[in-house]
């Protein structure tokens, strides 16, 4: 897989001896991988990569969609449903391996855009994105929580934007195994460090409404899973959260290992401080920080102010200000 960034449009003709998909092994290693796609035909996802070891929580994404793999008995679920040519694709995997793609199904009869595979160009939708136009992306699963619970609708669309342009959009889809729905956004940028917000449209209801999350875009970042998707809430006014909203509070990446980077926006310079509690609600950090006017940054390496090397889970950061504070639910992962 090349990327290839042109000023035109234009049609590339590649020469050459056609390659045979079965006797040829393309070494993965643990991490991102670049891989072509080497048929001349499309498969399912599941059956493209059926040769790869595959573990909870690997990730492989087009230019326009990704999935996740889950588990043996679902294996890769997301809105990249079929595989073809002649797209490029990355793969991120937690063990290194060799994919081999499999044979066309026999026969190959029926509808020929079936057969083809589903097209790689998103379904109509609310808002449109061209990414085209960027270098790079990530990708999230998430949700719409209400009342502590998944509320997302197969009417939903979730989109990311910076400023007023729109940088992924992604409709609500049915995942099996949980019974409920969920977003499956790719989001596109140039740089790293823009500061995105997010929107929900209801097709049901026909209506826009802003949601209370920021972030900064991070080139390759993944965040969530089925399990625990990103959580979404719609915007209320005059809380806690809405001007929380204003401080475009962040931590990235999150979940983290390791350290984790505590990023936020204040309208002028000003002292203020961030606290850490644990899920029983303990605070184990309490740091002040002289912020800048606009965009500041702390790092967070998951210790006590002790120096103790705190466990796996969900811990609450607040930011607290003059004129208000903010909270962000962060997650500890540490590796075995």
């Amino acid at each position: 897989m090349y990327i290839y960034r042109a000023d035109v449009p234009d049609t590339l003709r590649m020469q050459g001896t056609p390659i045979d998909p079965l006797t040829t092994n393309i070494p993965v290693v643990a991490g991102w991988n670049w891989i072509g796609y080497v048929p001349d035909y499309s498969l399912p996802i599941n059956d493209a990569l059926a040769s790869l070891p595959a573990q909870i929580g690997d990730i492989v994404k087009s230019q326009y969609s990704f999935a996740q793999y889950i588990n043996p008995t679902f294996g890769w679920v997301g809105n990249l449903k079929y595989m073809s040519p002649p797209n490029g694709y990355q793969v991120k995997l937690a063990q290194a391996g060799t994919l081999t793609y499999p044979p066309p199904p026999s026969p190959l009869t029926g509808n020929l855009t079936e057969a083809r595979g589903e097209p790689e160009t998103p379904a109509a939708a609310h808002w449109t994105v061209q990414p085209t136009r960027f270098e790079h992306s990530n990708t999230l699963i998430g949700m719409i929580r209400a009342n502590g619970a998944n509320a997302t609708t197969s009417n939903m669309e979730l989109a990311a934007f910076a400023g007023g342009e729109v940088r992924g959009t992604a409709q609500a889809i049915y995942i099996e195994p949980l019974d409920a729905h969920l977003f499956f956004l790719t989001t596109y940028a140039n740089t790293a460090g823009e500061l995105l917000r997010f929107k929900l449209y209801d097709d049901a209801t026909g209506t826009v409404q802003d949601l209370t999350e920021t972030m900064y875009f991070d080139p390759g970042q993944h965040q969530g899973s089925i399990d625990t998707p990103v959580p979404f809430e719609l915007q209320t006014t005059g809380t806690e959260t809405d001007f929380g909203a204003a401080l475009a509070f962040d931590a990235q990446p999150n979940p983290f290992s390791s350290e984790t980077t505590l990023r936020f926006v204040l309208p002028k310079a000003e002292e203020v401080t961030l606290t850490v509690t644990d899920a029983q609600g303990r605070e184990v950090v309490r740091r002040p920080v002289s912020a800048a006017a606009g965009p500041n940054a702390a790092t967070w390496n998951g210790r006590s102010d002790a120096g103790e090397w705190l466990s796996s889970g969900v811990y609450l950061v607040r930011l607290q200000t003059g004129n208000g504070s903010a909270t962000k639910k962060v997650v500890l992962q540490r590796l075995p």
